[in-house]
């Protein structure tokens, strides 16, 4: 049987370790995490390391020890839907901005549930800000508009935002109301 421990380490080094791991946890807050050395696979509950926040990156790595005695060290991350990386070009508004104003942001990653956004512009956008994205995801699709909440913003330039309308995009001519 596998088990879990804290790790006590500086992050600098904790960094380096070749052997450190990366897992997704699931809605049901459950990883099956998987010994390389051995290949062996096992299932733990991680709801209470949720609160820890082991899942922050400058936060100490939980450690493993496996039955065949390696020892390696993991990172949580806890998201409701996984996270795609990406480099869409797109235009954003807020809801009352006739198109034409739209600024122009680029989707640098997404999800089921949402986006991050590059935004070269200094913009006056907040936390629960409601705006419009509209994007291409490549150059065969139609250009596709969302209803976006604003969840956070990291120095003006990275916006990160929920999709909030109940569809999977809407064509770019739907009127949005």
């Amino acid at each position: 049987m596998m088990t879990l421990s804290p790790q006590q380490y500086p992050t600098s080094m904790a960094k380096e370790d070749p052997k450190r791991q990366k897992y997704y946890v699931s809605r049901k807050e459950k990883v099956d995490i998987k010994c390389r050395s051995c290949g062996r696979t096992e299932t733990f509950p991680v709801a209470e390391l949720k609160a820890k926040k082991y899942s922050m990156p400058e936060n100490n790595p939980m450690q493993i020890k496996c039955v065949c005695s390696q020892t390696f060290e993991v990172d949580f991350e806890f998201r409701q839907d996984y996270r795609q990386k990406a480099n869409i070009a797109g235009s954003l508004r807020t809801m009352t901005t006739p198109r034409i104003r739209a600024r122009q942001c680029r989707v640098v990653d997404y999800s089921a549930g949402g986006l991050l956004l590059a935004i070269n512009d200094a913009l006056p956008i907040k936390k629960d800000d409601r705006l419009i994205v509209s994007y291409r995801p490549n150059a065969d699709s139609s250009e596709i508009e969302r209803v976006i909440m604003v969840r956070h913003c990291q120095s003006g330039s990275l916006v990160g935002c929920a999709f909030i309308d109940n569809g999977a995009g809407l064509p770019a001519s739907a009127t949005l109301q």
